[in-house]
């Protein structure tokens, strides 16, 4: 009888690859493995240490398609929504002569688009592969972008807004329900920090662009800077809709994504398994009863729109510097990018560190942004002097880490149900997103308010109190639900796979009674790789 071989440097033996447990955070058992001190430090970092070569190939892949798609687009789109600002303060306003409450319908025909958007766009993308549905918007996105160079009225400025707001409806959505698809919760914070942290790179380079455009392009051709901003926009947005066809992977147990081998796209199912994430289902009238009968559609929905409404004052950075008539154009345009400098760096600092926590410690990271939010808020409403005005809108910028923490939260609670995790994103993202298209009309009026914006950012006040209420209401019931699913376990209510929940913030056991999981769900559940129809 020969030896058996020796496996290749770099290859664990095949037995041992198959014992090693997949544990409920969807990595292989942090037990199993002797970390180098190297990998502890990359653990902390990038959550690296803890995973075996297969498992590091396979988030490798997913890292390089779906987390350069993700973040390049959004950044695009938040560079579109920054240059409007932008340009408003570059000369749009005078030359298309915008008055009074102009400014504020600027956000809100974009957002009366994006709900609109919010529903066909989910119906959509129950028939049609995410990776066909999603760059199609993008690409028609990017033309509007280029129609926005030739605006001659401010009622074709609104026009295009609702379009560019209906077109746009689809992607954030997209983005965190397929990330949640393929990211364990030791990994999804982060990558959902990275995500929005594009979202304060735009803010800030769309404040450098028109800086150096408005200096170097004014009047180039006989063309506005502003209007050359948008010709920019859209030059950089075209090729990276495009990327979209090729880099999305739709999700794991329907993927067809070339870049995907079958033998990584089953460890994927098997991450996810471990982490009690199941298989999509067709949506049924019971299961869309479950889902609106059950706690987390309307706690995260109202969280989230408390989180879209009280961080509007960076919005109106620009607006406030513009208005004390001490700064120049291209000062007005860079000063405040200041505040999305704080963002970005503070939104990375949150996510790491819920990313560290984990489990039952993420929601305490939520608190960090709610407090500092709150301090700013109150600083902004008081209006003590121009540093101190200053000051809190810096603050208000560190607070948009608040965003990241809180989905992937909603990830790791919803996660035994891909339809409800789904529609909670959803719904919460389209209702917050709603509210910010006529509050900050009735309370924030540049006609009427500005530039102290007093009773608007009182009014903010409390919803940041209520804010962080919420966070601990939420953290109440999973608690609740959690003490109910191991009772029912000791009682012998549940299936034996469903006990991993108690090792994960939420999951199966943040889900209730379990025990309302129907027959239709079993026979309704998607196949490996479905034919699904196509555009």
């Amino acid at each position: 009888m020969s030896a058996p071989q020796e496996p290749r440097a770099g290859q664990q033996p095949q037995q041992q690859q198959q014992q090693r447990p997949i544990s409920a955070q969807g990595s292989v058992a942090s037990s199993e493995i002797t970390l180098t001190r190297w990998q502890k430090i990359e653990n902390v970092i990038w959550d690296g240490g803890h995973r075996t070569p297969q498992e590091r190939a396979l988030v490798r892949r997913l890292d390089i398609f779906i987390m350069s798609w993700a973040t390049i687009g959004y950044f695009v789109r938040l560079l579109d929504w920054a240059n409007v600002t932008n340009a408003y303060v570059s000369g749009m306003k005078e030359d298309l002569h915008f008055t009074g409450a102009d400014y504020n319908l600027l956000s809100t025909f974009f957002i009366i688009g994006y709900v609109i958007g919010q529903v066909p766009s989910q119906m959509v993308l129950t028939r049609v592969r995410p990776s066909y549905w999603l760059p199609t918007c993008e690409l028609l996105w990017s033309i509007v972008t280029f129609c926005f160079a030739a605006v001659q009225n401010v009622r074709d400025v609104f026009a295009l807004r609702i379009v560019m707001g209906f077109l746009e409806a689809p992607f954030a959505v997209g983005v965190l329900t397929i990330m949640g698809s393929w990211y364990t919760p030791r990994e999804l914070s982060k990558r959902i920090a990275i995500f929005y942290s594009a979202c304060y790179a735009a803010s800030m380079f769309s404040g450098y662009l028109q800086a150096g455009i408005y200096n170097g392009m004014n009047d180039h051709l006989g063309i506005a800077g502003w209007r050359w901003l948008f010709i920019f926009c859209g030059v950089i947005s075209l090729p990276f809709s495009l990327y979209g066809y090729i880099a999305i992977p739709d999700n794991p147990y329907n993927s067809k994504a070339f870049w995907m081998p079958p033998h990584q796209l089953e460890f994927a199912r098997k991450r996810m398994e471990a982490c009690d994430r199941r298989p999509p289902v067709l949506l049924t009238w019971a299961k869309m009863r479950r889902i609106v009968t059950h706690w987390p559609l309307y706690a995260f929905t109202a969280i989230m729109i408390c989180q879209c409404l009280v961080t509007q004052p960076l919005n109106y950075f620009a607006v406030w510097l513009k208005s004390l008539n001490r700064f120049s154009v291209y000062q007005v345009n860079v000063i405040p990018t200041a505040g999305q400098a704080v963002g970005l760096l503070t939104t990375l600092a949150y996510s790491w560190l819920a990313d560290a926590w984990g489990g039952e410690k993420r929601w305490k990271a939520l608190l960090i942004p709610a407090v500092v939010n709150l301090v700013g808020l109150i600083i902004v409403s008081i209006g003590p002097g121009f540093g101190a005005t200053l000051f809190g809108y810096l603050l208000n910028g560190a607070s948009w880490g608040f965003w990241p923490i809180c989905f992937a939260w909603t990830n790791e609670v919803c996660a035994s149900d891909p339809e409800e995790r789904a529609i909670v994103i959803g719904v919460a993202q389209t209702m917050g997103q709603a509210f910010v298209a006529w509050v900050p009309i009735l309370i924030l009026n540049t006609a009427k308010y500005a530039p102290k914006f007093t009773m608007g950012w009182s009014i903010l006040t409390g919803f940041s109190a209520c804010q962080l209420a919420m966070v601990f209401v939420i953290r109440w019931l999973v608690q609740r639900d959690k003490q109910r699913a191991r009772e029912q376990q000791q009682e012998g209510g549940f299936n034996g796979h469903h006990d991993r929940g108690n090792d994960v913030e939420g999951g199966v056991a943040a889900h209730g009674n379990v025990e309302e999981n129907t027959a239709e769900d079993s026979e309704n559940v998607v196949p490996t790789a479905p034919e699904m129809t196509k555009l």
